[in-house]
């Protein structure tokens, strides 16, 4: 029997709680007051209790219970386990005038930064709050110790706890999230967890709640409507040291007026998980080379150590390697994916062997297999003389699958220096994949007008004079979309391009090529097959006029109306058929 002084609705527990209780055939007298246990040769015989009613609410706002007199009881027992509270020792704080007291016997403190009436006193858990449970109280201590950190930087905490207020605001983020909930949403009831059999939970310490089997789990996880990720809790702002998060913007649409436009849109790395015979995904030590990157990083997920993960939990990382596998040309020159190099592969491989054998141990075993090895560049020749100073193998010859046998990954390669096909077996293995263009390129292209190449990166003017240039005026490209490069070699595109762009605002006058095209206004029909044929946009049909005309600062002068033109009225200037005529005849007469 449980005797509780408040009604059911006032008991402080769960409902789950009371209800498992009840089905472990517990007895709640509720509204009974303890009066006193009797006796008997020294052991309990009885616990008397008396009969109350609600009266009016008391400090935590719960309505007082109030005996009724002469409705006293006994209850028969031989034990009684009292389940008393608990108050906070506040006897030393008369010592302490200016450290102030609320009426409920509990500190006075700021709500968002723990600290009290004394600047330098902070407080949490229950001796602020009153009896809360433990996970409350450890949250003060994360504000308490926020604050302190703040308070001894000299921070002012004041605008902090006003920062804490709004982040913590979230009548306006719930009214939102159930807004943005689609009105189309099936509602689906929660699925109940099991629960052991109350006859077996009197009798052992088991777990009562069992969990969900993967079926339940799968249909309970399907409940989630996914309302977009963020949630607007707006913790982020709090953490974010340089209050580089505001979440007042909004999207908006804005209309620039510029001269000159740099495309930079980068690259995608390749993903390899439909090249299956590589085990990515499959096998939990095989990464690609941005994955190894960011675990070689001191902001990775092991602080910079190179560990390899455990094959039964992903998320769980073990020991450093003591062999590793480089896999070169992984979707490059590849004519089932990209036939094209990608040209940064064959270096950040070698940093990688390098970076393995310095953190993990010159003893750790280190395979490179290559097609062949791509070193350009000032210094990148001696780097590579270097790592193979340091005992990494390499190996002529492209990797062809990755199977995992007896908890090692089995690495099958042909040897081509050699002519045998090889086997070693390593702890992990590194996918060095290639650079593809961004999947937007060809709407990229629409929008400004220039062209895209075979291979899906954009088309600089000419290769070799005009690199960064396109076929559009003012459409400059930098970096990895016009084609895979190192960090060095975008740079300095970058700085190129940059420098085109100036030069353009800088002048105050564009140059225009004189060969362009021009549309003779007598002999033009009006068919207006030329607009939809130019590549620039560069003709406008004149309705009053009833012709096509040239806009001489758009045009390139690539001569596609020309060849096209029914009438014969678009013609190149400088390139007229009496012109090229007469440069022929010169040529004859030159050569007689």
């Amino acid at each position: 029997m449980v005797a509780y002084r408040r009604s059911e609705a006032e008991m402080p527990a769960y409902p789950e709680e009371i209800e498992g209780a009840k089905e472990e055939g517990i007895e709640f007298l509720y509204l009974t007051a303890p009066v006193r246990i009797h006796t008997q040769d020294g052991k309990v015989s009885g616990f008397e209790c008396m009969r109350t009613e609600l009266g009016p609410p008391d400090d935590s706002g719960r309505r007082r219970p109030v005996p009724v007199e002469g409705s006293e009881f006994v209850i028969p027992c031989d034990a009684v386990i009292p389940a008393i509270g608990q108050r906070t020792d506040l006897a030393w704080v008369a010592s302490v005038p200016d450290l102030k007291v609320s009426a409920r016997k509990t500190f006075e403190v700021n709500p968002h930064t723990c600290q009290t009436t004394i600047a330098h006193i902070f407080a949490g858990g229950d001796a602020v709050s009153g009896p809360a449970t433990v996970v409350e109280a450890v949250a003060a201590g994360h504000r308490a110790v926020e604050a302190i950190h703040r308070f001894l930087n000299g921070e002012d905490l004041d605008q902090w706890a006003q920062e804490q207020a709004r982040a913590l605001s979230t009548e306006e983020t719930t009214e939102k999230r159930w807004k943005d909930i689609p009105e189309e949403t099936e509602t689906r009831p929660r699925v109940q967890s099991g629960r052991l059999n109350p006859d077996q939970r009197k009798k052992t310490f088991e777990e009562v709640e069992t969990g969900f089997p993967e079926a339940e789990a799968r249909k309970e996880a399907a409940r989630c409507v996914d309302c977009g990720g963020c949630c607007e809790c707006k913790l982020c702002v709090a953490a974010c040291e340089a209050k580089a998060i505001d979440h007042a913007m909004e999207d908006k649409i804005e209309e620039i007026d510029v001269g000159s436009v740099i495309i930079a849109t980068g690259f995608d790395p390749l993903d390899p998980t439909p090249m299956t015979q590589y085990g990515y995904r499959k096998y939990a030590n095989v990464y690609t080379n941005l994955e190894f990157e960011r675990l070689s990083n001191a902001t990775g997920p092991t602080g910079g150590k190179l560990l390899k993960r455990d094959p039964r939990d992903r998320y769980r990382y073990t020991d450093p390697p003591k062999s590793v596998a480089i896999l070169h040309c992984i979707g490059s020159r590849d004519k089932n994916y990209h036939e094209y190099c990608s040209r940064t592969c064959c270096m950040y491989a070698l940093k990688y062997a390098h970076l393995l054998k310095d953190k993990c141990g010159h003893d750790t075993e280190v395979y490179n297999f290559y097609i062949d090895m791509r070193c350009f560049g000032k210094g990148y020749e001696e780097f590579y003389r270097r790592v193979q100073s340091e005992g990494v193998r390499m190996v002529r010859g492209k990797a062809s699958r990755v199977e995992e046998k007896d908890g090692l990954l089995i690495v099958t390669a042909e040897d081509t220096l050699s002519d045998r096909m090889v086997q070693v077996p390593v702890e992990m293995v590194i996918l060095c994949t290639a650079m593809e263009p961004r999947p937007d390129a060809n709407e990229i292209t629409r929008l400004f007008g220039i062209s895209i190449g075979s291979d899906g990166f954009f088309l600089e003017e000419h290769p070799k004079l005009e690199p960064v240039s396109t076929a559009a005026s003012g459409i400059f490209v930098a970096g990895a979309c016009q084609g895979p490069k190192d960090i060095p070699d975008t740079v300095a595109q970058a700085k190129g391009a940059a420098a085109e762009a100036l030069a353009l605002s800088s002048s105050g006058q564009v140059s225009v090529s004189p060969m362009i095209s021009f549309i003779d206004p007598d002999i033009c029909i009006g068919c207006q097959m030329c607009i939809g044929l130019c590549a620039y946009s560069a003709i406008e049909f004149n309705p009053l006029k009833g012709v096509s005309e040239i806009n001489e600062a758009v045009c390139k002068g690539c001569g596609s109306c020309s060849a096209h033109c029914p009438s014969g009225a678009a013609s190149v200037r400088h390139f007229t058929s009496k012109q090229i005529f007469a440069e022929i005849d010169g040529i004859i007469a030159d050569s007689a």
